[in-house]
């Protein structure tokens, strides 16, 4: 059991505080705070107490953007509210169904299978990879601060590591129990909406053809199908352990009120480094804030479409910051489409495709690149990255301002006139590499929806929206160091002018 203990001023030897002038009146010392024992128990039960906080947040925000979507009225809004909140942390979504069956079901297949097809009927498959992003931060940054409470208390309250250590176990072990009980809860069913009855019915073909559609039969497939989804525990627990400790790690950086006991190599670490990463981070999360701020206030206020809109906002506006910021530095988002060819071999298959003419399941694959778009081209690129330059360019001066000469030495043996502006740069390039390929790698998102008879999966898409994370890391790099090196200088001048 360890003791936290509370920090005095310091007396000197006439009896007065340090710093008063001779022959003032002494102040009065203050009682010593009384020593308040906290135990591993109590350290442990407060970090997970931080994990619960987070997820109330999470949940708010899950519910207030489907919400705004309309969500309840193709399921249990809890039941997806879960749902996203798991996929936060990296939960996977899967589902299935059965589109035969309702009250039109009078031909095709599902005439032929005696109504419910008896298990062999055409059946939906889906599955969804894809962090929401907003979801995701909201719950670290309300994390952070409830983690951070009792250590922002400099005055009263110094940890040790044992105790830091034993809380961050406790929130990490929180998370995993609390995201395993989320994906436990996240299941439900969900009712397609018309539009994608429309297009299953063109699979193997176009809507009117003689195609798949028609041969399922006009009963099973123009009732709306009922998609049942699930969340994968192991992904949501273990996602949710990632999750903590990088916002604890990220937390334990940037912070500036809390007192760490990290020891000399950690606290070095964080003089030198945890300023850039503090600027960079701090400075995104503000420029996600404010557009998400104002779409939703404006979204719940008209409602309609653009309430939807807004919905679609709440949730994935770091995503789409992650993407425009990326492009600038040579980031190659691709949007495609990929539609599931069957095996050539099954007699089923090539019965299908017979009816449905010479295109059934032969569907070209639609790629678009963002840098390739009509509208954007190379005046994009050059715009985004000029902005993303001077973004960072603020960041490297803000970060210069707030690093002392002492951590700024580079990571090699040159110690010339530019030694404090190299280190620097090096620094600054180097965080700024890692936060745009760890914003590659969240940002993208995956999906796959298919049709199977008799086992067989007859048809379907695989959409994607992806990038790789070579080139981000790459351009960010030199991108990073450059603009660390142009903010060190800018900052060192403004210092001179202004003495």
């Amino acid at each position: 059991m360890s003791a936290t203990t509370s920090r005095t001023r310091p007396q000197s030897r006439s009896g007065s505080a340090p710093g008063s002038r001779p022959g003032a009146r002494p102040r009065p010392r203050r009682p010593p705070e009384p020593v308040r024992l906290i135990g591993p128990g109590r350290n442990a039960l407060e970090g997970a107490a931080a994990v619960l906080c987070a997820v109330a947040a999470m949940t708010v925000v899950s519910a207030g953007a489907l919400g705004l979507l309309h969500a309840g009225s193709v399921g249990s809004l809890w039941s997806l509210t879960a749902t996203v909140t798991a996929m936060a942390v990296g939960g996977s979504v899967t589902g299935g169904s059965s589109t035969s069956g309702g009250a039109g079901a009078t031909g095709g297949l599902d005439s032929l299978l005696g109504g419910t097809g008896g298990g062999l009927g055409p059946s939906l498959s889906a599955t969804a990879d894809g962090v929401p992003l907003t979801v995701t931060l909201v719950g670290a940054v309300a994390l952070w601060i409830a983690f951070s409470r009792r250590l922002r208390r400099a005055n009263r309250v110094r940890f040790t590591a044992g105790e830091l250590a034993v809380r961050a176990a406790g929130a990490g072990a929180a998370a995993f129990v609390l995201f395993l009980i989320l994906a436990g809860l996240a299941h439900g069913s969900a009712v397609l909406p018309e539009s994608t009855t429309s297009r299953l019915a063109g699979v193997g073909g176009n809507a009117n053809s003689t195609g798949l559609g028609s041969f399922l039969g006009g009963g099973g497939m123009s009732a709306r199908p009922v998609l049942t989804y699930r969340v994968n525990a192991m992904s949501a627990g273990f996602g949710a352990v990632l999750w903590v400790a990088v916002a604890l790690g990220v937390g334990f950086l940037i912070s500036r009120r809390a007192r760490l006991p990290l020891g000399g190599t950690l606290d070095g670490l964080r003089s030198g480094w945890g300023r850039s990463l503090s600027a960079i981070v701090r400075t995104g999360l503000v420029c996600a804030a404010v557009p998400l701020v104002c779409l939703v206030f404006v979204g719940a206020a008209v409602g309609g479409r653009v309430g939807t809109a807004a919905g679609a906002a709440l949730l994935l506006v770091p995503n789409a910051l992650a993407v425009f910021g990326t492009l600038g530095v040579g980031a190659s988002w691709t949007a495609a489409m990929h539609p599931v060819r069957h095996e050539s071999s099954s007699p089923l298959a090539s019965l299908l495709g017979g009816l449905g003419g010479a295109d059934a399941g032969q569907r070209p694959d639609r790629v678009e690149h963002l840098r390739s778009w009509s509208v954007g081209g190379l005046p994009l690129w050059l715009a985004l990255l000029v902005i993303t330059g001077l973004v960072l360019l603020g960041c490297a001066w803000r970060a210069a301002r707030a690093t002392k000469a002492a951590h700024r030495k580079p990571l090699h043996d040159y110690r010339g006139p530019l030694a404090q502006h190299l280190g620097m740069a090096e620094r600054f390039g180097v965080l700024t590499a890692v936060v745009l390929g760890a914003a590659v790698w969240a940002a993208g998102l995956s999906g796959r929806f298919g049709i199977s008879l008799f086992g067989s999966e007859m048809g379907g898409t695989h959409a994607e929206f992806q990038c790789g994370v070579l080139w981000p890391v790459v351009f960010g790099l030199l991108l990073g160091s450059l603009t660390g090196l142009g903010g060190s200088l800018l900052c060192a001048e403004l210092q001179r002018r202004g003495r």
